[in-house]
């Protein structure tokens, strides 16, 4: 089943390699190189000095989540058959390690064309699951959450113990390399890419492999660092803006990324 799915998304991607790109001005394949360190650099001072805030707005956002932990996995588990489940088996493979190779592979391939809309796609999907991996991972080892099938309880944290549930590596990794393709080719055939991602993060709480919390924290930070990544090689600039606000009832966060 997953091979014949392979075909078809092979055949996805030659469909938007031949669509025309639009006039870009191309430096060069140095450019992936430029961009890999001077992305670096302005992530890190866009988002340090904004850490604390993230933090605490996320988990201001997550805690009360966290109480439906439990039942939503539970909810999953019970839906995960028939032709549900075989799509939840497809879209797990999208968050899987192998998911390195694959996206790797195409961006291989998309050296060997002129299509430079292609190819700084296939680069800014393969840097996105680079730089989100690794702040996924560094968060993993931080919060050192147990998973599902290895406690009954939603918030057993134990720092730096080598338990690595929060946030969802597989949820990440999927919104990490799919959006880009939307962001570069936004088209209703691309926007099902979105279901690909969201189908991942629901298959590691029907597999009892993640939270709730876990694949939502792993799907934002997937998905917030493509973007950025993105608008930036599209010419567009990239600025984070945060807003709090609080009022005797609720806190409220405004999370933007402008360009």
């Amino acid at each position: 089943m997953f091979a014949r799915f392979s075909m078809r998304l092979s055949m996805i991607c030659l469909a938007l390699w031949c669509i025309p790109a639009q006039a870009q001005s191309p430096e060069g394949r140095a450019r992936f190189l430029h961009w890999m360190m001077g992305d670096a650099s302005a992530l890190a001072q866009d988002v340090a000095p904004r850490a604390p805030i993230l933090l605490l707005s996320g988990a201001a956002v997550l805690f009360p989540i966290s109480f439906t932990d439990a039942s939503v996995s539970e909810e999953m588990q019970e839906a995960y058959h028939g032709a549900f489940g075989d799509f939840l088996d497809v879209a797990n493979e999208f968050g899987s390690p192998r998911m390195s190779l694959y996206v790797s592979g195409v961006f291989a391939a998309s050296l060997l064309t002129r299509n430079s809309r292609f190819q700084d796609a296939a680069f800014t999907s393969l840097q996105s699951l680079l730089y989100a991996g690794a702040i996924s991972y560094g968060l993993k080892t931080a919060f050192g959450r147990e998973r599902p099938f290895e406690s009954d309880k939603a918030h057993d944290f134990e720092p730096f113990s080598g338990h690595s549930s929060f946030p969802s590596g597989h949820a990440t990794a999927a919104f990490a390399a799919l959006t880009p393709w939307v962001l570069y080719y936004p088209h209703p055939l691309t926007y099902g890419l979105f279901a690909l991602s969201t189908g991942t993060a629901m298959a590691r709480l029907a597999l009892r492999k993640h939270w709730t919390t876990d694949v939502l924290a792993g799907s934002a930070i997937g998905f917030a660092t493509a973007y950025y990544l993105s608008r930036r090689h599209l010419g567009a600039g990239g600025n984070l803006s945060i807003t709090p606000a609080m009022t005797p009832d609720a806190f409220a966060l405004s999370l933007r990324l402008s360009f």
